[in-house]
């Protein structure tokens, strides 16, 4: 049975339906970075970085990331949706990014650099479209899980 070895419960302001997750490595110059990996449907993946697509324009949502020392048992609760996918990370230091309003001061390390197994359950995307581009404010309407564990 996997054993949760960390985890940080934070936020993301989602800015034009998307926000990213960023190694501290982040690339190397000339490389590019989390919001040029595309307009996902769901999530794509690339080095040292994601980026995610919520069901909503702009607001904050609560994340939540886990580091696991093997593969755990999806996130309890019920999701409007999961996906999986590998990242390969070059410092193992983890923070969460928006397109305009920067990076996150709070940072999950996972381990060692590598390639790592990623987990993403979210729910509360109903709501997060409902509210569109309705003013911003700081209430959560969107909820993220993001399970992380090495390859």
């Amino acid at each position: 049975m996997a054993k949760l070895l960390a985890a940080l419960d934070d936020y993301a302001d989602v800015e034009w339906n998307v926000f990213g997750l960023i190694d501290d490595d982040r690339v190397e110059p000339g490389e590019p970075g989390w919001a040029a990996l595309g307009s996902p449907e769901t999530m794509l993946t690339g080095r040292n970085g994601a980026i995610f697509r919520s069901g909503g324009a702009m607001h904050r949502a609560g994340v939540r990331l886990e580091s696991w020392d093997g593969p755990p048992e999806p996130a309890g609760g019920s999701w409007d949706a999961v996906w999986e996918d590998e990242i390969p990370l070059t410092s193992g230091v983890l923070r969460l990014a928006a397109v305009t309003a920067g990076v996150s001061e709070r940072t999950l390390g996972l381990g060692a650099p590598g390639v790592y197994r990623l987990r993403v359950c979210c729910r509360g995307r109903q709501a997060a479209l409902e509210a569109g581009s309705m003013p911003y404010t700081d209430d959560v309407v969107e909820h993220w899980v993001m399970q992380f564990w090495p390859r």
